[in-house]
């Protein structure tokens, strides 16, 4: 997929400049910063009003027990054992509105990122994620999938912190008609103390359906978001409605608030409460706000022609068929 950043003035490139410039430069770890240069997928928006939340704010019971098997992806590099204890993980703690220069009063400005993307169980011992959180079979080593990073972390529970062991499938690429993009990870132990995430095995959703979306925006804690739908597309994609119809095979969309370090995220359906997919790809997530020297979140009105959070179904993974047998 062709980088697709746009800097829209000069205040935008010297945020995006110095951060890239102060960049950690050890092999194979990606920032938060080098994502959103390097990967279209991680754009992301948010619809109408903002639906995230924190785990321990959403309302549906259902949903917070769900979160329990969502996982972030963080650089090993970034988790250093605590000197005083141990068993925890101690890191370093980067605000989102010192990451991205975001205004003092968007949602969320305060909190501490730290994962990259964001991955789901779907039994004891294997994962999916977005096959382009991976840049290469390097990463499986270079990077840990960390549960229960909400807002209230201060350390991390080495328990709690689980490695690629393996990779068990992987697809990146896009074509006229196809789009794929997922990965299976195999962790290196099982994971004993959460309950793997139950999907759709056969089937789509329709249109109109109310989804879900679990994982980490902006590196943040860990959020869920609803109040969104399946949708029918993007107005913008008109121009080519034979390859767009065709590659649907493979994805669904729906106006979901998400950012970069959503890719991976398990989107749900709300009523049945399976995971219909994994988020791979959307809309531009960050703006300048020039009166006040800082970006704010992309904002798009809830409409049927203009969504481009863009979904992969999960049943289109032929491992997951072998894996269930």
């Amino acid at each position: 997929m062709k980088p697709r950043l746009s800097l829209k003035n000069s205040f935008k490139a010297t945020i995006l400049m110095a951060q890239f410039l102060s960049m950690p430069q050890a092999y194979g770890e990606i920032t938060q910063t080098d994502i959103r240069i390097k990967s279209t997928s991680d754009y992301k928006v948010i619809y109408g009003a903002d639906d995230r939340r924190d785990v321990n704010d959403y309302a549906d019971r259902l949903f917070r027990e769900k979160a329990k098997s969502v996982a972030g992806m963080v650089s090993r590099n970034k988790l250093v054992e605590d000197f005083f204890n141990p068993e925890f993980y101690n890191f370093f703690k980067k605000t989102a509105s010192r990451e991205y220069g975001l205004c003092e009063d968007e949602k969320y400005a305060d909190q501490v990122i730290l994962p990259v993307c964001t991955g789901f169980l779907i039994d004891e011992r294997h994962l999916v994620t977005a096959g382009h959180c991976f840049r290469s079979e390097a990463d499986c080593e270079n990077f840990a999938w960390v549960f229960d990073y909400n807002n209230d972390t201060k350390k991390i529970a080495k328990d709690n912190v689980y490695g690629c062991q393996q990779i068990m499938a992987r697809e990146l690429k896009e074509t006229y008609l196809t789009l794929k993009d997922y990965m299976v990870i195999k962790l290196d132990r099982d994971v004993l103390d959460r309950e793997p995430l139950e999907f759709r095995v056969k089937g789509r959703p329709n249109y109109g359906e109310e989804m879900v979306v679990i994982g980490h925006p902006l590196g943040l804690p860990k959020k869920i978001a609803d109040g969104a739908e399946v949708k029918l597309g993007n107005i913008t994609e008109d121009h080519a409605p034979f390859s767009t119809l065709i590659k649907k095979r493979d994805f669904f969309m729906a106006n979901l608030d998400t950012f970069m370090g959503n890719s991976g995220s398990p989107v749900f359906n709300k009523e049945t409460g399976l995971v219909e997919g994994i988020l791979i790809e959307g809309a531009e997530d960050l703006e300048d706000d020039l009166d006040n020297l800082c970006t704010r979140s992309v904002r798009k009105k809830d409409s049927t022609f203009v969504t481009n959070e863009k979904v992969f179904r999960i049943n289109r993974i032929p491992f997951l068929k072998e894996l269930s047998k």
